[in-house]
């Protein structure tokens, strides 16, 4: 029996998530980005995985509609990448709440998130999971807190050990290389 009212609870709570999912094209068209129900649905499913996996309970509606609002207009971000981009953004969120003892409000996490993608990462989901991110929950656990005042604006760039590179210079060295 309790088992059947929490598959009730969890079926009419992803019903409304994939309502407010899919309320998001109308925010997200602008950058050429919009969702099918399909998509829409296997970020739902998705968020369960995720939540699952870093075993995490979460009440209402998740983390996806505010991801969909911080990296749509991402220069990285295109209709072909959309749907993969926002699952891994997605379970890397989930991830390093818990890396970062849930030291971090939603929104620093997601501030520190988008900037690193934006800068040192250059839109490389796999960089800002295993290396950026990585270092900045290190200096939480740690007990850094210098986040707290600027809402994680402006906190990325202090724990990148990376120098920036400039993307133009690159090809034109490596376009005088080959030819």
């Amino acid at each position: 029996m309790k088992d059947n009212i929490y598959e009730l609870l969890v079926m009419a709570g992803n019903k409304q998530q994939l309502e407010t999912v899919l309320s998001c094209n109308a925010r997200t068209e602008k950058y050429g980005l919009s969702l099918t129900k399909e998509e829409a649905q296997m970020l739902v499913q998705s968020r369960q995985e995720s939540l699952k996996t870093q075993r995490r309970v979460e009440f209402g509606e998740g983390i996806i509609t505010e991801l969909i609002d911080a990296f749509c207009d991402s220069v990285y971000i295109d209709q072909n990448n959309y749907v993969q981009t926002l699952t891994q953004l997605q379970d890397i969120f989930y991830l390093y709440k818990n890396e970062a003892q849930d030291n971090l409000t939603d929104d620093e996490l997601i501030m520190v998130m988008k900037e690193l993608y934006e800068g040192i990462c250059f839109g490389s989901v796999e960089y800002l999971e295993e290396t950026c991110l990585e270092r900045f929950a290190r200096a939480v656990r740690a007990g850094y807190r210098g986040y707290e005042k600027s809402g994680g604006k402006g906190e990325a760039s202090k724990f990148s050990e990376e120098k920036r590179w400039d993307r133009d210079l690159y090809l034109e060295v490596l376009y005088d290389e080959l030819c």
